[in-house]
């Protein structure tokens, strides 16, 4: 009896495993490019905004991003742990030496990606053919959903004042001014 519980253990242990080592990432949504060839994507204060991301949209195999100077899109495929990219389309324009540097570096990376592999819940790595870490992505947070008027009126510390309409006294102070 002992002999058959450890094996259904063992085999249960030996699926689970499978099964999380195994599992495709979820690529849906939109993930920051935190690293590439390499290096950490660290950009000073003024060119924060141009913080490259990728967004893919798995229901078309599509994805939208910031390279650096330029907006990219395309289109790509994934199967398995299996990442390929279409030569990406840009707009062409130029910018701090910095930014172009990191865009051809991102644009790099996408022409070579072969795998992905899942580091955490949010981390994502994107490797070449030779299994070497050519992209980190870290999936940016989704926004909290805008609270509805309903609810902002029954919030007790609600900082919304209400003012009145005060457009029919007007109206009717306006009314009786012209009598």
């Amino acid at each position: 009896m002992k002999k058959i519980f450890n094996a259904t253990l063992a085999a249960a242990a030996g699926i689970l495993a499978l099964s999380s080592c195994c599992s495709q990432p979820e690529l849906n949504g939109t993930w920051d490019i935190t690293s590439v060839a390499g290096e950490q994507v660290v950009l000073n204060d003024s060119l924060s905004s141009a913080a490259p991301f990728i967004e893919f949209n798995a229901a078309e195999g599509r994805f939208h991003g910031n390279a650096g100077c330029n907006i990219m899109n395309g289109s790509y495929t994934f199967s398995g742990d299996s990442l390929s990219f279409s030569q990406a389309a840009t707009t062409m324009m130029a910018g701090p030496q910095e930014l172009m540097e990191l865009e051809s570096k991102v644009l790099n990376a996408l022409n070579t990606a072969a795998t992905v592999k899942t580091v955490s819940d949010d981390v994502l790595q994107v490797c070449d053919a030779e299994g070497n870490a050519v992209m980190e992505l870290t999936k940016r947070a989704e926004p909290a959903a805008p609270e509805s008027a309903a609810d902002a009126a029954n919030d007790t510390d609600s900082s919304v004042v209400a003012v009145p309409d005060s457009t029919a006294a007007v109206q009717a102070e306006s009314a009786g001014a012209t009598k």
